[in-house]
């Protein structure tokens, strides 16, 4: 499975540092005595461990069989209160929802969308106590984060300020998707034995609903809103489709390892899933909406990795690759694929490295724009697949580049794992801007139309001014 979640890596509140070893040159002749001062030590332990042993094997053992018991009586206990394979999920009682903490008064007023700024400069900072691991998603006055604590955040889209905070119990990785006054936000890394599905009312985060899965929910859920359905992957437990109002399951299929957001377009549903978690390779499914009978599907090279979207002739676009979000490793491979509706594969290129999730697609100008995990992004043409432009950002990418197609030219916007951020033009791939904020991370920038954010695990900055590194105006 090519896991988007499982390497995550847990980044500290202070810069890295370069991890050197500094040896005196004086103290390099010292270095033969290491392995006769390790043998030393060594036997000095074991022989105290023989003496501890003998006199205190009862204890030991008892405390032994205590922590068996307990450790035996946690994990009985976590499968009593998780579905059972049959069921796949289950409703979380009404007294078991997250609980809501209300930090400050939700902001009444939404900022000023045609605002524009003088400078290209710092608005405001906020530190923030937990780490943020989803993308921002912005609904009316607030801003939305899930953090590696388990929480989904509501923040002041005006000035970053914490508004409330919903405790979930997996880390929240995948992005909430909104809908006026309902909000959706999956948990779980691939680590997680169970994890939810909660729905939440807006502004003011009340848990509404929650289902409560055999496996993690990494990606956002595609929603329905003009039939009141929404559907969500669910890792192994496959895809799923509920009803919005009260969570009920209408179907579910289980079509494999899914945790790529499904695509709802023109009455079907697209899925990329891996049927067979033992071999790589995936398959692109289309699915009837009503019944999730499949109507076709395409095998394809690789894992599991971008979610399907739809090109401006209406291809079905999406990657699949072989590695992990976070450290490189020599096997990492990534392919990008465009499909016809009628499930034919109409192109397929393999990219010079891991893509990193999701892609964005820049209808306008025919491209589909990949940051690869190794510090490039590339851009391809969606009619052949053929490269338009490719730039080298950083040694590292662990967060996918994001657009703004409010901008003459688009902007794409991106930041490296050493805090260097690039805006580029989207069409082209010039550069426009470039600094650094020390420290990257798993949260993409967000623009919010004359406004960028920019997130690392701990602090938030509102920029303002983008109209200024454009030789237009803001659209």
């Amino acid at each position: 499975m090519a896991d988007k979640s499982a390497h995550i890596r847990h980044i500290p509140p202070f810069p890295r540092l370069s991890g050197r070893l500094y040896i005196f040159p004086a103290f390099i002749p010292m270095v033969e005595l290491l392995p006769w001062l390790l043998t030393a030590v060594g036997a000095l332990a074991s022989a105290t461990q023989v003496a501890f042993w003998r006199q205190h094997r009862r204890k030991l053992l008892a405390v032994t069989a205590l922590c068996f018991i307990a450790a035996s009586a946690v994990y009985g206990w976590g499968l009593l209160h998780k579905p059972t394979e049959a069921e796949g999920s289950r409703m979380i009682a009404a007294k078991d929802l997250p609980v809501l903490t209300v930090a400050t008064p939700v902001p009444v007023a939404t900022p000023s969308l045609d605002k524009t700024y003088d400078d290209f400069a710092a608005l405001w900072t906020v530190p923030t106590p937990h780490e943020l691991l989803s993308g921002p998603v912005f609904a009316g006055n607030l801003v939305l984060f899930g953090t590696y604590d388990g929480a989904i955040e509501a923040r002041s889209r005006g000035n970053g300020a914490l508004a409330w905070s919903l405790q979930k119990h997996e880390p929240v990785f995948t992005n909430a998707a909104v809908h006026g006054g309902m909000a959706f936000v999956g948990e779980g890394l691939h680590t997680a034995p169970a994890a939810a599905l909660t729905a939440f009312s807006l502004p003011d985060g009340k848990p509404l609903w929650e289902r409560q899965f055999r496996s993690h929910v990494e990606s956002e859920a595609t929603l329905d809103p003009a039939h009141d359905r929404l559907w969500t992957c669910a890792g192994s437990e496959g895809l799923w489709s509920l009803d919005m109002r009260d969570g009920a399951v209408l179907w579910r299929q289980k079509i494999g390892h899914i945790d790529a957001t499904p695509l709802y377009h023109e009455g079907h549903i697209y899925a990329s899933a891996q049927p067979d978690e033992t071999k790589p390779g995936s398959i692109l499914y289309a699915l009837a909406p009503d019944s999730g009978a499949i109507e076709w599907q395409l095998p394809l090279p690789g894992n599991t990795m971008g979610s399907p979207q739809v090109g401006p002739e209406g291809q079905i676009l999406l990657t699949t690759a072989i590695g992990q979000v976070g450290p490189k490793v020599e096997t990492d491979r990534g392919w990008s694929h465009a499909a016809g509706r009628a499930g034919k594969l109409l192109w397929s290129v393999k990219l010079p490295g891991m893509p990193l999730p999701e892609a964005v697609v820049l209808k306008d100008a025919g491209l589909v724009i990949h940051t690869l995990k190794s510090g490039e992004i590339i851009a391809l043409h969606t009619a052949d697949g053929k490269t338009a432009w490719r730039v080298k950002m950083g040694a590292e990418f662990d967060a996918p580049a994001a657009l703004n197609a409010h901008t003459s030219p688009p902007l794409l916007g991106a930041i490296t794992a050493e805090g260097t951020v690039a805006l580029l033009d989207a069409e082209d791939g010039t550069e426009i801007r470039r600094f650094n904020v020390r420290q990257g991370g798993y949260v993409p920038l967000a623009f919010d139309h004359d406004m960028l954010y920019i997130t690392t695990p701990r602090s938030i900055t509102a920029y303002g001014g983008l109209h200024l590194l454009t030789r237009g105006t803001q659209k």
